[in-house]
């Protein structure tokens, strides 16, 4: 590693020290180039200076965090690149058409990345300046070319293509110098600024600012009577890139646009270069659209001018994209316009907005059409119009889902998402306001569950796996089909900005509609194999293709009349409860003024981030916190509105909802309502109805304050389930049932340091019957044993070490003996578990996540949903050892007792937070001792045997271990003098029932 490097390294583990609490993982995604294996070994390696120097908290958090931003391991084949560099370059001087060269780098999707930008990059300065001055001049053409083809390549990580062409152009001006080759160096420089002022990493100003550099760079070889076409390009480069600038003052800025639009009409005259004319008016419409100086009116009448201008050339028979955008650009003149009869003037407006439609169909033009119907919505809602403003956001939603549909890469399938979360707010706040309650519910789910369901299927073919020959095939024509698809699409892509090299023109209108009818052929039996895959395998289907819920599936999710389904949203202003019965119309309760920001924020910062940053203040607020959140969602008044006579609840949240105990939620003054707030009943079979909340400081060794207050929780009114999304409830529904009597393997303490897991293990072990096969105890359980035991196995009880990356959800994972299982791992077809019942996965954050922006909950407990289970028990956050381990064993014996999955889970989060400390001493301690002291001696002998080896380290080792015992059994003395040791919410609220009840 070099020196520079780790400078850079420490300099970043010194911000994330002192950073704000919760800023951490917003610093570490702005600084993403230093996030590698190595920086999170430096991060180790400082996190043990620290601790030997006594800085144990701190210590302590960086080792933590460097836990959460676990690196997966790839191995990477430089020849692999550097043979595909050089085939790509064979392959472009014999023919540089993007139809004979984006098939190949389809093919190699999974190499156009920064190590192919690297690999370019070292072959270039090594092959460029080695070669004979010929040779030298032959290569950089064909990297020139090449560099044209891949900017504009829309597949695989465009961020990554955007990269690499620059690089590209980079190498070029080594040969291309301005002295020498004063051209192809105006050109290279163009092109540079083409691809800066599109470029997606980076700072965007700063790019911006790189743009006009190279632009002006490039008049620095051309002058308008030498060289008039390529001076013009440049100037409306230069235009484009000052309209677009982020620097400077905004003003002065689109006069120089304008200035620079202007030059280029000096040599884009009409007759003489129609295209390129009517290319530059549609330019300066834009700009005049923005304008700033002069008169605001005067301004969009001149934007008008020059759209019309340009009509005179893009006709919709000749140019048909063209025509669309054109008329897109008048419709947002027309919607601004000051002169004329307003209301004319939105008739105009709306007229050309659905020309514009005409052309850019969701199918074809999914962009787009996403951003014109989106504008044709607003200028509809704005103006009342709540008929027009839904037909116009069900055509952005419907495209959106088309561009995600056909977008490989999932850094832009995101990108896609997160700009339209808007829609969906608009539409859904649109059905309310006209009272369609249950269209407005088809739309929240249809957001929320896209990413989730897509992401499952990420990859599907190149992770392998279990998959049947028959449904392997119909995968194979499935993405076959998809790619031909794309390649037609992308034959009429535009480019965004005209680069010096023969580029690509738009077909004229009956070419393109010959592409769109071939792209509708194939479309159509795209669709026959999915049908076909669907009757196969219809979770592996809805993951490459999602077929939304209407109402009526939505309520046969729920089983009974005493089952409500309680949906959230937010939207910039309210949050809004869904309430779905079995067989009644749909309401809708809203809470004002709790918004994105005023609500979803308010969770973040007093929620998530303490969480991350500073457990123990998050500890000591718990209650304080859910009491505000109960008062936000007004949940008194919800229940006694909507909710008489429902005794089950199932919940799908929405945002940072997702990580919400509802079951701990206080509900003050409604004892009365419910009539089972009084059937929880304790081991001396006393009825209770009050709880006591307790004042946690977590991590500390002091005695927590004690005050009893009279609580009644949502969870003693409601037996409760939480779901991602309706749609990953209904795949649980469509599995079938499991035949004969379900037997249970049991994963233990895969690290062998939870003290407590193995009593409750061999308690569930006893009570269960679990053979010793069944059982993986401590290093034992290696991932493929513990896949082979989930695929023996009905019932899964996974109790060990987990580990969530909420900013890298996938690579989430569960620590196993011999390495650790992924998220990714767990949701590929490789691990399906179609007979696994039951999950109940008793590790720390199983459903852990956060959501920001999409609402898209990619948690361990997921991936077990999709893996196969019917139903999953997981934890929201770190749980403490002991009370997981009594929690699991009292809803295990709720279940042998008849209780469905979510009343064992009431039932066994009531008994723990009530169980007195005489109760735990009688009934409990005993055995919870001797398991203790079992281990206790266990360590002593391999403490023992490593001191006579002279292995100091292991010896210190199992002496640590050791003491910790000791502590633990001196707290247990503790615990029985308390009176209710565990009524904390932090103790039992943690756990959530997802899945079929």
């Amino acid at each position: 590693m070099d020196e520079q490097r780790m400078t850079a390294y420490i300099n970043l583990i010194q911000s994330l020290l002192t950073c704000p609490n919760g800023e951490e993982f917003s610093l570490l995604q702005a600084n993403a180039e230093l996030v590698d294996q190595e920086f999170v070994q430096v991060m180790k390696a400082v996190a043990a200076q620290m601790a030997e120097a006594g800085n144990e908290n701190a210590a302590n958090w960086l080792l933590k965090l460097a836990e959460r931003l676990r690196i997966p391991s790839t191995s990477v084949n430089p020849q692999d690149y550097l043979d595909l560099l050089k085939f790509v370059l064979q392959a472009v001087a014999t023919d540089n058409r993007p139809q004979s060269i984006y098939p190949l780098l389809q093919k190699n999707l999974d190499k156009l990345d920064n190590n192919f930008a690297q690999i370019l990059t070292a072959w270039t300065n090594k092959t460029l300046t080695e070669t004979e001055t010929k040779s030298a001049i032959s290569i950089a053409a064909n990297i020139f070319c090449f560099s044209n083809l891949i900017q504009y390549f829309y597949l695989g990580n465009i961020a990554s293509n955007k990269e690499i062409a620059i690089t590209g152009y980079q190498a070029v001006a080594i040969v291309f110098t301005q002295s020498d080759f004063p051209q192809d160096w105006s050109a290279t420089q163009n092109n540079l600024g083409n691809a800066y002022r599109e470029r997606i990493r980076g700072n965007r100003a700063q790019n911006l600012e790189a743009a006009i550099t190279h632009y002006h760079n490039a008049l620095l070889a051309l002058t308008q009577s030498d060289f008039p076409q390529q001076w013009a390009i440049t100037q409306n480069n230069l235009g484009n890139a000052y309209r677009e600038r982020i620097r400077g003052n905004r003003a002065q800025n689109l006069e120089a646009a304008i200035a620079h639009f202007n030059n280029a009409l000096l040599v884009y005259i009409q007759s003489d270069f129609p295209q390129d004319w009517a290319m530059t008016q549609n330019n300066l419409a834009l700009a005049y659209s923005n304008r700033i100086c002069g008169n605001r009116a005067e301004n969009l009448e001149n934007a008008i001018a020059h759209c019309n201008n340009a009509l005179f050339v893009y006709t919709q028979p000749d140019f048909p994209e063209k025509w669309a955008m054109t008329q897109n650009n008048l419709a947002a003149a027309y919607s601004y316009r000051i002169h004329g009869d307003r209301a004319e003037n939105l008739e105009a407006a709306i007229t050309h907005y659905h020309n514009a439609l005409l052309v850019l169909s969701p199918d074809n033009f999914p962009i787009y059409c996403f951003k014109t119907s989106k504008n044709l919505g607003n200028l509809a809602w704005d103006n009342h119009n709540l008929k027009l403003a839904i037909q116009s956001y069900q055509l952005a939603i419907k495209a959106v889902e088309q561009s995600r549909n056909w977008v490989i890469d999932e850094e832009r399938r995101q990108e896609i998402l997160a700009d339209s979360i808007y829609v969906y707010n608009k539409i859904v706040q649109a059905y309310l306001n006209i009272g369609e309650i249950g269209k407005a519910l088809e739309y929240t789910e249809r957001f929320r569950c896209q990413r989730l369901v897509e992401l499952m299927a990420s990859d599907v073919l190149n992770l392998g796996g279990e998959i049947k020959p028959e449904v392997q095939e119909l995968l194979i024509d499935y993405e076959e089909l998809h790619q031909r698809i794309n390649s037609l699409r992308l034959s009429f892509q535009t480019e965004a900005t005209p680069a010096l090299t023969k580029s690509r023109r738009l077909p004229d209108g009956e070419a393109l509609a010959a592409n769109l009818a071939e792209i509708q052929r194939l479309e159509a039996k795209k669709q026959q194999v999915w049908k076909q895959l669907r009757r196969y395998d219809p979770v592996l289907a809805g993951q490459i293709q999602v077929e939304h819920l209407n109402l009526d599936q939505m309520q046969e999710l729920i089983e009974n009349n005493t089952t409500a389904l309680l949906s959230f949203y937010t939207t910039g202003d309210d949050t809004h409860v869904f309430i779905l019965l079995k067989d009644k119309s749909p309401q809708v309760y809203t809470c004002r003024e709790q918004g994105f920001e005023t609500f979803q924020d308010w969770i973040i910062e007093n929620w998530f981030i303490p969480y991350i940053g500073a457990k123990a203040e998050w500890g000591e607020n718990i209650e304080t916190f859910l009491q505000e959140l109960a008062q936000r969602l007004q949940l008194k008044d919800l229940i006694f509105q909507y909710l008489t006579g429902i005794e089950e609840l199932i919940i799908v949240p929405h945002l940072a909802l997702h990580q919400m105990p509802f079951a701990a939620l206080p509900i003050y003054g409604i004892e009365t309502f419910h009539r089972n707030v009084s059937t929880s009943v304790g081991n001396e079979g006393k009825t209770r109805v009050d709880g006591e909340t307790r004042g946690l400081v977590i991590g500390k060794k002091s005695q927590p304050k004690v005050t009893v207050t009279p609580t009644t929780y949502l969870g003693d009114l409601f037996r409760i389930r939480i779901v991602p999304s309706c749609q990953i409830l209904y795949y649980c529904h469509q599995r079938p049932p499991i035949p004969n009597q379900p037997t249970m393997g049991i994963v233990e303490d895969a690290t062998e340091d939870l003290l407590f897991t193995r009593y409750e293990c061999e308690t569930l072990a006893q009570s269960y019957g679990v053979s010793a096969d069944k059982r993986l105890q401590g290093r034992k359980a290696t991932v493929t044993e513990y896949k082979t035991l989930a695929s023996q196995v009905q019932i899964l009880h996974s109790s060990h070490h987990a580990i969530s990356n909420p900013t890298q959800p996938l690579d989430s994972y569960l620590v196993l003996g011999d390495g650790s299982l992924t998220l990714s791992q767990l949701i590929s077809p490789g691990w399906r578990m179609p007979n696994l019942s039951d999950v109940f996965a008793c590790c720390c954050e199983v459903n852990f996540s956060v959501n920001k922006v999409t609402d898209d909950l990619l948690s361990l407990a997921t991936g077990f949903l999709c893996a196969g289970a019917r139903s999953v028990v997981s934890t929201q956050w770190s749980v403490e050892d002991l009370a997981s381990a009594l929690l699991a064993i009292f809803y295990y014996n709720f279940r042998q007792a008849g209780m469905s999955r979510s009343q064992a889970l009431q039932q066994g989060q009531i008994k723990l937070r009530n169980l007195t400390g005489e109760e735990f001493a009688r009934n409990y301690q005993g055995e919870i001792d001797k398991s203790l002291q079992q281990q206790y001696d266990q360590a002593m002998t391999r403490r023992n045997d490593a001191n006579v080896k002279g292995d100091v380290a292991e010896c210190q080792k199992w002496q640590d271990l050791a003491d910790k015992i000791q502590v633990q059994q001196q707290r247990l003395q503790s615990l029985a003098q308390e009176k209710q040791p565990f009524s904390h919410p932090y103790y039992w609220a943690g756990f959530v029932s997802q899945g079929l009840a």
